[in-house]
């Protein structure tokens, strides 16, 4: 991987198994786009549900590979790890433990989403059974949940051991949207860890995070837009603590 290049940390481009990526071609056509975005890596995060199990993990690694093996032909220094995108359930710390559902990377970080309509309690509770049971939960896309728009929740789930990732689109837009404030408030504001693109195909969602670099070079200090778009990520990868 290429020093400098950003990390994205949330990504459906495995080939047939979600609403990303519908086969290996457009695959490789979403990492090219990747690349061409400033990127250097990224981990795959196809969706995970109660229902995962082993044999699924299996294939999740070796379309890993192929796509690895695919992009690194073009680009050699590109690297394509392996994660999982998993919507929070009860039993996800016993399928994480038992290796049914993907860490990030091969680290204690889990991807973790929750139904956008969720309370604040479920959040709460889901964070920290899996901070209990050892992981670092990184809570996907976090602008989605309603219940964080009150002040301290974001302050709270940190307190309890949670990772925010938030997608780079939210940060695109016109300051009239309350919407479009909050996010980069909290981004100005130091609590966001980690930016992904969520990309799933060519037509829908593609990683496009030009707006969103635009807006970080203007408002946000270097040091705390590397640590989102790669610092952190790193640190993910080698399974060690976040500033």
């Amino acid at each position: 991987m290429e020093t400098g290049k950003k990390i994205d940390v949330h990504a459906h481009v495995l080939p047939g198994v979600d609403d990303g990526a519908r086969n290996l071609a457009e695959t490789s056509r979403l990492l090219r786009f990747a690349i061409s975005q400033g990127f250097g890596a990224v981990i795959a995060t196809p969706h995970g549900s109660r229902r995962s199990g082993g044999t699924e993990m299996e294939r999740l690694m070796e379309l890993a590979g192929q796509a690895r093996q695919e992009i690194q032909k073009e680009y050699p220094d590109f690297e394509l790890y392996l994660g999982q995108e998993t919507r929070y359930h009860e039993e996800l710390p016993r399928k994480l433990r038992e290796g049914k559902t993907c860490t990030m990377a091969g680290s204690h970080y889990v991807l973790v989403e929750f139904e956008p309509g969720d309370d604040y309690d479920r959040l709460f509770s889901g964070i920290r059974a899996l901070s209990f049971a050892g992981y670092h939960p990184v809570l996907a896309h976090v602008e989605r949940y309603g219940c964080l728009r009150r002040d301290g929740c974001l302050e709270e789930l940190a307190e309890a051991g949670c990772v925010f990732q938030m997608n780079y689109d939210s940060l695109k837009g016109s300051w009239l949207s309350s919407e479009v404030r909050w996010c980069r408030r909290q981004v100005r504001e130091g609590r966001i860890h980690l930016l992904g693109t969520d990309m799933h195909q060519t037509g829908y969602r593609p990683p496009d995070t030009a707006g969103a670099m635009l807006w970080l070079e203007k408002n946000v200090g270097k040091k705390l837009a590397a640590a989102m778009t790669r610092e952190n990520a790193l640190h993910m990868i080698r399974d060690e603590g976040m500033d």
